[in-house]
């Protein structure tokens, strides 16, 4: 039904978003400007494709004139199910890596199915590619369509963003366009955050918004669900409840920002990242090291593969008095309760099987 629907309207009505991280996000990007001008629908947020897509084809109406579709990933032949629906005549891909994808093979396979989508383009379609990362670029190899590219590279971007900071809880970033600028306060933290912004910016772009626009879409753009939320901790302390999810690109990102953030001490809750395959440990021993590196004050480790976290910190001399490790959600409330003290600031993340959410919950001040 989905696809015989999909047929009733224009394929440049269709715009496709994948990657391996930063998809939701765009997507919610890419509505908030796009409805500067169009009527817009997109997936819902943090649901299966796989029912996501073929539902909000058939949610369509007449007054919709542009529809975004995240086009997530896990197996094989996914995306050419999602383009037996429809085939989108903009793609835009925010970032590649290997994580959360043991059904998929090796870093190649990844790069080749998502590509799907940009290959089946047509001559007269876009594809809104990453310049800053250099798997995303690979994709436009066989891409027939024109090429946009959004980052961090005036020379070869056609949006890019400058002087990122965080100040006050908020991300500030220049928006460049040509010769044109505009200031973002951006209410997403962290510079790994701004990617989805910028493709959604190339977006705008493509369909004439202009900057000023696009600037208000993305300021009206607010953090989702246990995403980076800033959340009032106990005694006066600042919790960073980044808890939906973990991959290692995307707690790398997460440390940086609490390392950005001006506070007394920086405590971290971390979980175990899942569905690694074989790179876990490796991947788990590499976030050691980085906080090893920059010397956070306190660790808290919970169960499973973020022993390996523990083992690394412990092998490189991180200051065993600092760290506790297999510990329980019950267990690590405890401590934080004890620990947390005002101007600290604590991230908590972990996969989302862990309910890491739940600790969040039982520390959060209450109003």
């Amino acid at each position: 039904m989905a696809k015989q629907y999909a047929k009733l309207y224009p394929r440049d009505s269709f715009i496709g978003v994948t990657g391996s991280v930063g998809k939701t996000t765009c997507v919610q990007a890419c509505k908030e400007i796009l409805s500067q001008k169009f009527k817009t629908l997109t997936t819902k947020p943090n649901l299966d494709p796989i029912l996501n897509i073929p539902n909000t084809i058939l949610s369509l109406n007449p007054s919709i004139k542009k529809i975004v579709l995240e086009m997530g990933i896990e197996y094989k032949g996914e995306m050419d199910f999602y383009l037996s629906l429809v085939r989108p005549e903009i793609a835009i891909v925010t970032k590649i890596y290997y994580a959360h994808t043991q059904f998929l093979g090796g870093l190649d396979e990844i790069i080749a199915e998502k590509g799907k989508l940009v290959e089946q383009l047509p001559a007269d379609g876009v594809a809104i590619i990453n310049w800053d990362d250099l798997n995303s670029r690979k994709l436009v190899t066989n891409c027939k369509a024109q090429v946009v590219y959004f980052g961090k590279d005036a020379k070869n971007c056609l949006v890019w963003a400058g002087n990122i900071r965080i100040e006050n809880f908020r991300t500030k970033f220049e928006l460049n366009l040509g010769v044109e600028r505009v200031e973002i306060n951006y209410h997403l933290l962290g510079e790994h955050q701004i990617y989805p912004a910028l493709a959604a910016a190339a977006l705008g772009v493509v369909y004439d918004i202009p900057l000023t626009k696009i600037k208000k879409g993305l300021e009206s753009l607010k953090p989702q669900e246990h995403r980076l939320q800033v959340v009032a901790g106990p005694n006066g302390s600042i919790i960073l409840d980044d808890t939906y999810n973990s991959s290692p690109a995307a707690l790398d990102g997460a440390l940086d920002v609490v390392l950005q953030i001006p506070s007394r001490r920086k405590i971290l809750v971390l979980g175990e990242m899942r569905e690694l395959g074989e790179f876990s440990e490796n991947l788990h021993r590499e976030i050691a090291k980085k906080i090893y590196k920059e010397k956070f004050d306190f660790v808290f480790l919970g169960q499973g593969d973020a022993l390996f976290l523990a083992d690394e910190l412990k092998d490189l001399g991180f200051w065993q008095e600092r760290m506790e490790a297999n510990l329980t959600n019950s267990q690590i409330v405890v401590r934080l309760l004890k620990k947390l003290e005002k101007g600290d600031i604590c991230l908590i993340k972990g996969s989302r099987a862990l309910r890491l959410d739940e600790v969040v919950k039982r520390i959060a001040k209450k109003d």
